[in-house]
């Protein structure tokens, strides 16, 4: 079918050719920074720290001991100034082809009968105003003064929303906490014009998945809700820290984890051989893990741990999913015998011939191995994936470019995630889980069966996810 165009974009952009802005042509900084790299500005190079990462307020990291764009608290209102351009991390649908129509659906028809009643709930529409009601009444008077914006959802976009407080909300967050949950995107969804669109956008995916089809008008409304709401949040979050009100802020990390269903249900393939890695190689292919990456930064932008944040009661769980370690030694590796020793040698096999080849040390694959090494215990399911989910936040830039170049080393870390996430049978990860799961599996054993050790491993993997 055709591809849906953002029409407003379009129409724009044939208006007004000339308001294009030409980048000025200058000498490429190969030895920068990587924060500059990534803000795609050109480094002073400036040692130890350069210039353009301090009037930024953030720490430079030459020496890669910060994080990329980790927030300065080094000098006097670098923390509280300071601005993320979150615009280097594409969180619209345009780096998704929405052109499939069934790239929406289940695999094979296979559904969740665990959370039938959630996932089922009212599809069509049919409902009543009692949610909406009870969204714009709990809304405190500190969360009304908003500078975006403002967004009058429309009658069906009022229906679409009492869905998402009545069954999608219950696909999303350990257990435990969707009260908490729930309360809080009723307080902060109608003074929110981004959270509103992305909510929205959620929403209507899953419905998708409920019929197992996808109309054009269906995409079009889905395209529409997440463009508005990742150019309103891009927008939003670009701003010094000290103009964002706390509303904002709480916002802000409601949209991170619904931005990131998003793109794991983004799939578009509707069978193994049409999926990455098998498939020819693409532009976007792994632009989804780029959603992890924005879920990092706005994390750091919101602070949910704060203690005037709406978050605060799930501070506790919060904390818990991120106490996992990504630094574990090797021999702690050995020791836990949670994963085949074959992987942990071809890990550190391979970080030792990255190392080799660059002037500093390059561990890509030891803050995964670690992650993965403590997940295997575990089984995935609605109170322990955000704990799985962490193994992307250790994926730094050398690991993602291991994966993009298909390397067999880091597809097995991938292939072994995947064989504890597939069994976690959600609407928004189960296509995905599936496909590449199987592709995975196919393209190391067609591409590198001779090596023993690799075949031995991928049988490992298939017992590990039941196949």
């Amino acid at each position: 079918m055709t591809k849906v165009m953002i029409a407003t974009t379009a129409a724009a952009a044939a208006e007004h050719p000339q308001s294009k802005r030409k980048i000025a042509a200058h000498r490429k900084s190969r030895t920068g920074c990587r924060n500059c790299k990534l803000r795609k500005v050109r480094c002073d190079e400036t040692h130890p720290g350069c210039i353009k990462c301090d009037s930024y307020g953030i720490l430079c990291n030459y020496d890669l001991r910060h994080e990329d764009l980790q927030l300065s608290t080094g000098r006097r209102g670098a923390a509280s100034t300071a601005i993320i351009d979150l615009s280097i991390l594409d969180l619209s649908p345009a780096a998704f082809n929405l052109s499939s129509e069934n790239h929406l659906t289940n695999v094979n028809g296979r559904r969740n009968t665990s959370n039938s009643n959630s996932e089922r709930g009212n599809s069509t529409g049919n409902s009543t105003s009692s949610d909406s009601s009870h969204i714009r009444d709990n809304i405190p008077s500190s969360h009304l003064v908003q500078k975006e914006p403002e967004y009058a959802p429309s009658p069906e976009d009022r229906e679409t929303l009492t869905r998402f407080l009545s069954r999608t909300i219950y696909t999303l967050g350990p257990t435990g906490c969707i009260a908490i949950y729930r309360d809080i995107y009723s307080k902060l969804t109608y003074s929110n014009a981004f959270l509103m669109h992305i909510i929205l956008a959620v929403t209507l995916v899953h419905d998708t998945t409920i019929k197992e089809c996808r109309s054009p008008t269906d995409t079009e409304a889905i395209t529409r809700h997440w463009s508005s709401g990742a150019s309103l949040l891009n927008h939003a979050i670009s701003q010094p820290l000290n103009t964002l009100s706390r509303a904002t802020r709480d916002a802000m990390w409601a949209c991170a984890g619904l931005l990131g269903c998003l793109a794991f249900s983004i799939v578009d393939a509707d069978c193994v051989e049409q999926s990455w890695p098998l498939k020819a190689d693409g532009q976007h292919d792994l632009d989804w893990l780029n959603m992890c990456a924005g879920k990092t930064i706005i994390f750091k932008v919101s602070d949910p741990l704060r203690d005037d944040s709406v978050f605060a009661p799930a501070r506790q769980e919060m904390a818990y999913f991120m106490s996992f370690r990504s630094d574990l030694s090797m021999r702690e590796l050995h020791e836990m015998k949670t994963l085949p020793g074959e992987l942990i040698e071809l890990c550190e096999a391979t970080d030792a011939k990255l190392s080799s080849e660059s002037s500093a040390e390059l561990c890509c694959c030891r803050a995964p191995l670690s992650l993965l090494a403590q997940l295997m215990p575990l089984e995935c399911d609605q109170d322990s994936y955000i704990l799985f989910l962490g193994f992307f936040r250790t994926l730094g830039t050398g690991f993602k470019d291991l994966l993009v170049g298909k390397d067999p080393v880091a597809l097995l870390l991938l292939l072994f995630w995947y064989s504890k996430a597939s069994k976690f049978d959600t609407w928004w990860l189960r296509k995905r889980a599936n496909l590449e799961y199987r592709a995975i599996m196919r393209y190391l054993l067609e591409r590198h069966g001779e090596d023993g050790r690799i075949t031995k491993l991928v049988r490992h993997a298939r017992e590990s996810g039941g196949i």
